[in-house]
C-alpha cells in the first residue's frame, strides 16, 4: 500500500539504513504510518493545487493505511501511539469533507465531516474524537455547506453553525456563514407561511379545502331486490319510506337505500328496545315470505312457454 522513497548509496544502490528491521517497535516507526504521513502530505499539495480528485485518492488510503496498522505485529502501543494514529485518520477525514464539497459531492463531504469527528466506527468510540476545537468548528462548518448548499437544508446547516461559532467564536467566516443561512431559513419559513396561506385563502368556506373534483364522493347503491343486514334483518327497496327531522332517509324517493345509516338505526333499536326489535324482525320475516312467493308466481307468458315442454312430456 501507498509507497516509500529509499535513498541511493554513492555506488548507486538502495539505501536500506535506515530501514526498520524487525521487531518491537512504536507506531511512529512502523513503515505503514510512514507511509501514511507521505500521503497526509502529498494530499496536502494537491488540495493546494486544486487537484481536489488526486487528492482523495491520497487521502483515502491514508485511512485505509491507518486502520491496517491494527493488525501490524509486533507494534508496542502507547497512549500517545494510538491518538497520533486517530489523529491523522481524523484530519484526513476532514481534509476529504472540503474535497467533497469542491467537487459537489454533497453526501460525502457531510458523511467525511462527521467522521472527522467522531471516527468511523459503529458504534461511536468517544477515544476517536481527537481533534482540536478549532478543527472541529471546520468540520461543522463544512458539514453545515454540504446541508445548505447540497440539500437546501437550513435548519440542520444553522445547528451546526452555532456549534461551531462555540467552539470557534472569533472566526469571521463561520459568523458570516450563520448569518446567510438563518437569512435563507427566515426567507424559506416566509415563503412557506405565504403558500399556506394563500392555500387557504383560495379554499371554499362551503365546501372545506378541496373543490369539488377532489371532494370525497360516498357512491349509494341501487338495490331492486331484498337485501339482507348483518344483524339478520332484511331490507325491501320497494318498502315503506322513514322520514325523520332528526334522523337522514334510510330509503330515498328514487329507492336508494342508506343501508348506513338503517343499520344504525336497527342497532339503536335493538340496544334500546329488545322487544321493539324482535316484533319488527317478525314483521320484516313476514313481508319477506310475502315477497318471495309474488317473485315465485309465474307470469302469463311464462305459462304460455311452458305449454310445448308439458307436452313433450305426455
Amino acid at each position: 500500500m501507498g509507497f516509500q522513497l529509499t535513498p541511493l548509496t554513492v555506488g548507486g544502490d538502495l539505501d536500506g539504513s535506515g530501514d526498520f528491521k524487525g521487531g518491537p517497535h512504536p507506531v511512529e516507526q512502523d513503515t505503514l504510518y510512514k507511509m501514511a504521513c507521505e500521503n497526509r502530505d502529498g494530499g496536502n499539495k494537491m488540495v493546494q493545487q486544486g487537484q481536489y480528485e488526486m487528492a482523495i485518492g491520497r487521502y483515502t488510503e491514508l485511512i485505509m493505511q491507518t486502520r491496517a496498522l491494527d493488525q501490524e505485529q509486533d507494534i508496542e502501543w502507547t497512549d500517545e501511539g494510538r491518538t497520533a494514529v486517530r489523529l491523522l485518520r481524523a484530519t484526513a477525514y476532514l481534509n476529504l469533507s472540503l474535497c467533497f464539497l469542491k467537487t459537489e459531492q454533497w453526501q460525502h463531504a457531510n458523511n467525511t465531516a462527521t467522521r472527522a469527528l467522531q471516527g468511523d466506527k459503529a458504534p461511536v468510540d468517544l477515544a476517536d474524537d481527537v481533534l482540536a476545537d478549532d478543527k472541529k468548528a471546520k468540520a461543522l462548518f463544512r458539514r453545515a455547506q454540504a446541508q445548505s448548499k447540497g440539500f437546501s437544508d437550513f435548519q440542520k446547516a444553522a445547528d451546526d453553525l452555532k456549534k461551531a461559532v462555540g467552539l470557534a467564536p472569533n472566526d469571521a467566516g463561520i459568523k458570516q456563514e450563520l448569518r446567510q443561512v438563518e437569512q435563507k431559513l427566515n426567507r424559506a419559513s416566509k415563503e412557506a407561511d405565504k403558500k399556506l396561506a394563500g392555500f387557504l385563502n383560495g379554499a371554499n368556506k362551503d365546501k372545506g379545502l378541496f373543490d369539488e373534483k377532489l371532494q370525497p364522493k360516498t357512491e349509494r347503491k341501487v338495490y331492486t331486490e331484498p337485501m339482507k343486514l348483518s344483524d339478520g334483518l332484511w331490507v325491501m327497496p320497494n318498502g315503506e319510506k322513514v322520514e325523520s327531522k332528526e334522523k337522514p332517509k334510510t330509503v330515498d324517493e328514487d329507492n336508494v337505500v342508506n343501508y348506513e345509516e338503517l343499520s344504525r338505526e336497527i342497532t339503536e333499536l335493538r340496544e334500546a328496545n329488545s322487544n321493539d326489535y324482535e316484533s319488527l324482525r317478525a314483521k320484516v320475516g313476514e313481508l319477506l315470505d310475502k315477497e318471495i312467493t309474488e317473485m315465485e308466481k309465474p307470469t302469463q307468458e311464462e305459462t304460455a312457454g311452458d305449454a310445448p315442454a308439458a307436452q313433450e312430456a305426455n
